[in-house]
């Protein structure tokens, strides 16, 4: 095993515990690995380089390192050592000796000698007592330049087998010795094959820190790079995760461990438990680290810091110094230390801790008293000076300050009143995190009604409607059951309708069965012609909508149109506008004109939900209609009134639409950019999905299968709520895409067939692009002759035909899916037939989707060259290339080098011809792989667009180069002396 490379099993088990263990997936850090080959790439040619890697602690510096050892395994070899943290004095060229004892174990000391040439070795025996005796000299300066010069010399001589990489960890450890040895080594490699990767603790590097001094003058050398590992993204924290777990990880999870870790690798192993919740608190293996620093500073230092871990991670100076009952420059000079040892990070007007975990290891090292005498001082100060709250928040701020000094009573009335101002200014998830205080205290409070006004279940109401705007349908569905568990059934019928309607909005947006049953129950207690029973009517059609049961939405959109109207309620009247709009029934001259109609009524009578959706149904339809531009500038102008309105999060629907507009148009790294800031958010389950199913498409798509396979795995079993077309479909679409790119043929067309009697009911928009890639599996299949096994592709040929045949092709995007489908379908019944690809290439490229016109172009192409049209082959193979290329679809992009080979065209863009193994020609390997596929001499000329007898002259060929007397013969020889594998 390398050195450095990770050992399996890895990561240690702290005793009483789960253990924490190392994600077996590297996530992260491809653009560092990157930057490591090529300074590798460059020592390999004799520039010798240096890579100075720094990171705060557990931020992956160690495992970035051994995943890049791993990588460049046997070609060449790597000697590591560590600075030992022994304090200032250090323990002098401890890593040089550890990386020489190494050497030494793997050569033996008398081989190590060799390499020096004769040279008088003496000095390096007060490196390791295995060169001898240390010489007497009268002269250390003397004696250290000679080590110097010999641990150079060794470097170099060992560059000159094989590329030698030096590994130095925790150089901020370094003492003053091995710190001036780094910097010779850095001023004095010459033309050797060498790379010196260093790497530190960024957050170690106080500003007095020797090692700054030093990282600043080797910055000015060439060939010296400086390397700053962030933390990790979200998303590839999520793959940590998965590494670790083995499974996907609950969306709570990533982003529970992602705000609370920041993103630190070791802290995302430590938040974890082995059945995938998040750790309380912060776990005790890490408390020593995290309060390593903070105990070296001085006592009073210390004492402020506890006192600021009350105020949360962020404290106004301000306020701290009334707190603390300090005065502005003591209190300044106090945490200046704390400040220096990159603790805290001080702006303008406050303080903010480094990490978060620095601040909950501080607070959770308090005794109880502490905490609650901390609390009340924050809230004494807050109440005295409501201007120190600094963000107007003083409210919420009194409500826990109150809460954690248990003044129970005093918290209630400040939540209470924190709710109320945050429902006025539309701050939902505020006045939802206040409500659900006001639960948690209201058994410690006697009378609370008072307080509040309401009973307890009229607080619980109120929250799970606060959830619905807060988009968090898991805790509205909790407390919506808990508010009809303390109603009587024989109790207020308005009440029980109003929390059903709810219900039936949570279970909607967490995929769940019942939301059309609860909805009727809804109306069944509610049958005078009120608003409320126009709010369930506008829910029931909407939902049904969504459910793709179109006919059944139409009557109650209809009823809640004509109740609206009748009491001038403008807000379901524009509610109900909008789903007929979305159904399909005229409701004015032009559809669009409609939806814009009612978003500017939302927008008029101060409906920010009903403005969000139609936005949302804009965006939807332009997508459909394939007017990827206009949707994509509509939902970034919808995103920007979602923020202004303080309603992002809610807006999930309009920016899941967004991404869509933006994978259809080619804009794949800003789609995915958007579809990164959406999970963030934790979206419900609904729109989740959706996105699983955009990385998925942009995955397979640039040739990312393991990315593909991830989000295949996440989707599926996929949630009771989501057997309707709208998911159905695209997943099925998605898996037979990735099945095809895997080369599995059959699980491609099993992935079509199980889901093809749900196209009948779909719409076009998702029932066309499964249409497409059934027909395409049935061409793969049968140019590969997948043997039957029940069904085959010539009978699910058949019933694709039949099903597309009952599909609409109204729409622009159902056109051009369509023209493809006739293309593939051709293509499934062995024709080549160019003027279909040439249909399918113009309608896309009318709509303005470049993956679609690049793969239509590419069968073109195939199409031209079977018929002799090189120069129309040759033209459309140049544009499929280009497109491919700026997409980064690197599997197009590999089929259109391979029917260049085959056709014998010059494309700018893709792979030339490469010689082949064992005196084969290019040409030659082609026709050999076929024979290895089973093809006959015609298959192998259809296949290259060559003649038979052609075909014929190749194989003879084949057969005498390789010595066999048979096609058989030649096919198991070449995959015995692996010729497939040479590039």
């Amino acid at each position: 095993m390398h050195p450095l490379a990770p050992k399996a099993g890895s990561g240690w088990h702290p005793g009483g515990m789960a253990s924490r263990a190392m994600s077996p997936v590297f996530a992260g850090r491809g653009a560092e690995l990157t930057v490591l080959a090529g300074a590798f790439d460059d020592a390999a040619r004799g520039l010798p380089r240096m890579v100075l890697v720094g990171a705060e602690a557990g931020g992956g510096k160690s495992r970035l390192v051994a995943e890049f050892a791993a990588q460049v395994g046997g070609r060449a070899q790597t000697l590591a050592g560590g600075c030992a943290g022994l304090g200032a004095a250090g323990l002098p060229y401890a890593p040089f000796t550890a990386a020489v004892r190494q050497l030494i174990r793997q050569r033996g000391t008398a081989e190590v000698a060799a390499l020096l040439g004769g040279r008088d070795i003496g000095e390096l025996a007060g490196l390791l007592p295995e060169f001898g005796r240390p010489p007497t000299s009268t002269d250390p300066e003397l004696s250290r330049a000679r080590l110097f010069e010999l641990l150079l010399a060794l470097v170099e001589a060992l560059g000159e087998r094989l590329p030698l990489v030096l590994v130095i960890e925790d150089a901020h450890w370094a003492d003053c010795p091995t710190r001036n040895m780094l910097s010779f080594l850095a001023r004095n490699l010459r033309h050797a094959r060498v790379l010196l990767l260093v790497t530190f603790r960024s957050d170690e590097l106080h500003r007095t820190h020797p090692l700054r001094l030093m990282l600043a003058e080797l910055d000015r050398i060439d060939g010296v790079t400086r390397l700053e590992l962030p933390g990790l993204s979200r998303g590839q924290v999520e793959v940590q995760l998965e590494g670790i777990l083995d499974r996907p990880p609950e969306p709570a999870v990533t982003s529970a461990v992602y705000e609370r870790g920041g993103g630190i690798p070791l802290f995302t192993e430590a938040l974890v438990t082995a059945d995938g919740t998040v750790r309380l608190g912060v776990p005790w293996s890490l408390q020593d680290q995290l309060l390593s620093t903070v105990k070296e500073l001085p006592e009073q230092t210390q004492q402020v810091l506890r006192s600021a871990t009350a105020g949360g991670t962020r404290v106004g100076h301000r306020l701290l110094a009334e707190v603390t009952r300090l005065d502005d420059l003591m209190l300044a000079a106090v945490l200046r230390p704390a400040v220096a040892a990159n603790v805290l990070i001080a702006d303008a007007d406050a303080y903010t801790f480094r990490h978060e975990l620095i601040r909950e290891a501080v607070w959770e090292d308090l005794l109880p008293g502490e905490r609650a005498q901390a609390e009340r001082a924050f809230a004494e100060a807050l109440e005295a000076d409501p201007l120190l709250s600094g963000d107007g928040m003083v409210a919420v701020q009194l409500a826990l300050h109150w809460s954690g000094a248990h003044e129970y009573e005093r918290a209630l009335a400040a939540a209470w009143e924190a709710a109320a101002g945050a429902g006025a200014r539309s701050a939902f998830a505020e006045k939802l995190q206040m409500l659900e205080q006001v639960l948690e205290l209201w058994d410690r409070v006697p009378a609370a009604a008072e307080h509040t006004g309401v009973d307890r279940a009229g607080v619980i109401e109120l929250a799970a409607d606060a959830a619905r705007w807060a988009s968090e349908p898991e805790r509205g569905l909790t407390l919506v059951e808990a508010a009809l568990g303390e109603l009587s059934e024989a109790g207020d019928a308005a009440r029980r309708a109003s929390l059903l309607l709810l219900r039936a909005v949570f279970r909607q947006e967490q995929l769940l069965p019942g939301p059309v049953e609860d909805l009727r129950a809804a109306l069944r207690l509610v049958r005078d012609p009120d608003r409320l029973r126009a709010q369930i009517l506008a829910q029931l059609s909407r939902t049904l909508l969504i459910e793709d049961r179109h006919d059944e939405a139409k009557r109650p959109a209809e009823e809640t149109l004509a109740l609206a109207r009748r009491l001038g309620d403008q807000e379901s009247e524009t509610e109900a506008l909008i789903t007929l709009a979305q159904i399909g029934t005229p409701v004015g001259d032009d559809t669009i004109a409609a939806l814009q109609h009612a978003r500017q009524t939302a927008e008029r009578i101060g409906s920010a939900r009903l403005e969000l959706r139609a936005y949302g149904a804009l965006t939807h339809l332009l997508e459909s209609r394939g007017d990827h531009e206009r949707a994509i500038w509509t939902g970034r102008e919808g995103l920007a009134r979602a923020k202004q309105l303080c309603l992002a999060r809610f807006a999930h629907v309009l920016t899941q639409n967004l991404a869509e507009s933006l994978t259809s148009a080619g804009r794949w790294d800003e789609a995915l950019q958007v579809v990164e800031e959406l999970l963030a958010l934790d979206p419900p389950p609904r729109g989740r999905i959706f996105l699983l199913l955009l990385r998925g498409q942009i995955a397979v798509a640039r040739g990312e299968l393991d990315n593909a396979a991830r989000m295949m795995q996440q989707l599926h079993p996929q949630p009771i709520g989501t057997q309707s077309q709208t998911f159905t479909l695209p997943v099925a679409c998605l898996a037979t895409e990735v099945r095809l790119a895997q080369g599995d043929l059959g699980g491609a067309l099993a992935a079509v067939r199980r889901v093809l009697v749900r196209v009948m009911d779909a719409e076009p928009r998702y029932a066309w692009p499964l249409l497409t890639m059934g027909m395409r599996a049935c061409a793969e299949a049968g140019a590969a002759r997948l043997p039957p096994e029940g069904d085959g592709p010539a009978e699910l040929q058949k019933a694709l035909q039949l099903s597309a045949g009952r599909v609409a092709r109204t729409e622009r995007v159902a056109r051009a899916y369509g023209a493809m489908f006739d293309a593939e379908a051709a293509r499934a019944a062995g024709h080549q037939d160019r003027a279909a690809w040439d249909v399918a290439t113009a309608a896309w490229e009318s709509i303005g989707q470049p993956y679609r016109l690049a793969y239509a172009l590419l069968r073109a192409a195939g199409a031209a060259a079977a018929g002799g049209d090189r120069d129309a082959a040759a033209s459309r193979l140049q544009h499929a290339a280009e497109i491919a290329g700026e997409l980064r679809a690197r599997p197009l992009l590999q089929q259109a080098s391979q029917l260049a080979r085959r056709a014998r065209l010059e494309i700018a863009g893709v792979s030339p011809a490469v010689a082949a193994p064992f005196g084969l020609t290019a040409r030659e390997l082609e026709v050999l792989r076929l024979v290895a596929a089973g093809r006959g001499n015609r298959e192998i000329a259809a296949e290259l667009f060559i003649s038979p007898k052609t075909a014929s002259v190749h194989v003879s060929n084949i057969l005498g180069k390789l010595g066999v007397a048979s096609r058989g013969e030649a096919a198991a020889t070449a995959h015995r002396l692996h010729v497939f594998d040479a590039p």
